[in-house]
């Protein structure tokens, strides 16, 4: 495992190996499946309907998924988009979008080179 690559991508490497109780083949194959998750395309796809409470039951999906493997850029954007549609601005919501598929692209990436 490669933690710098992670940790640039934005992965708390050693809160996530706290959460599984310093198991990294754990943290590699759950991070392995990050990889496959939908949540950010479903997420795009509520925002293009204009789906406001699809976009904000994808949101806090991605931001749970994000938050158990410490992917905490991305688990603090979708936070900050939770709270604005639950306030009713899906608009500021959604121009987090640019920003948060930037954070979920680079996680991406650090996960693919740094597992």
């Amino acid at each position: 495992m490669n933690r710098e690559a992670l940790e640039a991508g934005g992965v708390d490497v050693q809160g996530a190996l706290d959460r599984m109780m310093g198991n990294e083949k754990l943290l590699a194959r759950l991070l392995g499946k990050f990889l496959d998750d939908k949540s950010f395309e479903h997420l795009e796809a509520a925002f293009a309907s204009q789906d406001a409470e699809a976009a904000l039951n994808t949101a806090h999906t991605l931001k749970g998924v994000a938050g158990n493997l410490s992917v905490t850029t991305v688990y603090e954007l979708a936070g900050r988009q939770c709270d604005l549609l639950r306030a009713g601005s899906p608009d500021e919501a959604a121009a987090l979008m640019p920003q948060l598929g930037e954070a979920y692209r680079a996680a991406q990436d650090a996960i693919r080179t740094g597992v």
